[in-house]
């Protein structure tokens, strides 16, 4: 039995507001907009209480990720914007992904899900395999989201699989909802992107 601090209610409440602020969050993300990160950042805060609430351990940490990221995407897509120049690029500013950028996640998604799974079984998470696969794809998925690289959007249709997987697992409908919303944009976001984005320096 999994011991709550919230009462339903009020983690009811908010997996709701996570979810609400989460589609705006991803109607911006696919315009490549700044404005989603503001948007993020308290929907993660939401997210967050109601995984540790549930003592799904791996994804409620994600979300402090999430959060901390929130601050990091906001500098890094300043940066990038102040050193394409608003002539120079009027679209969308994207960032090659470095062959050793993509060695690296690799090598951090095959280490991380064996080593996260053994560690939320021995925290009695409810979903370990699930929790464990979704957070390390996650955590390389927004990475490269701070980056602007294009391939993020491909590493969020697998992890987002998984998540509907485990928030069915869990009775969390509106995640549920949430994730299947996250698969439908992650494609449009991958069309607009391909379809305006510019690279910078080139």
């Amino acid at each position: 039995m999994i011991l709550t601090f919230l009462p339903q209610q009020i983690a009811d409440i908010l997996e709701i507001v996570a979810t609400v602020t989460f589609v705006a969050y991803l109607v911006l993300q696919i315009m490549h907009s700044k404005w989603m990160w503001y948007l993020y950042i308290p929907s993660c805060i939401c997210a967050a209480l109601n995984f540790f609430n549930s003592a799904t351990w791996a994804f409620a940490a994600l979300n402090v990720y999430y959060i901390v990221m929130g601050f990091v995407g906001i500098y890094n897509w300043k940066k990038d914007s102040a050193n394409a120049g608003e002539e120079q690029h009027k679209g969308i500013v994207l960032n090659r992904l470095p062959r050793k950028t993509f060695l690296i996640s690799l090598a951090m998604v095959a280490a991380g899900i064996p080593a996260l799974y053994f560690l939320l079984q021995a925290l009695n998470d409810p979903n370990p395999f699930l929790d464990a696969i979704t957070t390390a794809l996650s955590i390389i998925g927004t990475w490269w989201l701070t980056k602007s690289y294009i391939q993020q959007w491909w590493i969020w249709i697998v992890a987002d699989v998984f998540a509907i997987w485990m928030n069915v697992n869990l009775d969390n409908k509106w995640f549920v909802v949430q994730f299947i919303l996250c698969i439908i944009s992650s494609f449009i976001g991958l069309w607009n992107w391909n379809r305006v984005g510019k690279y910078l320096n080139e």
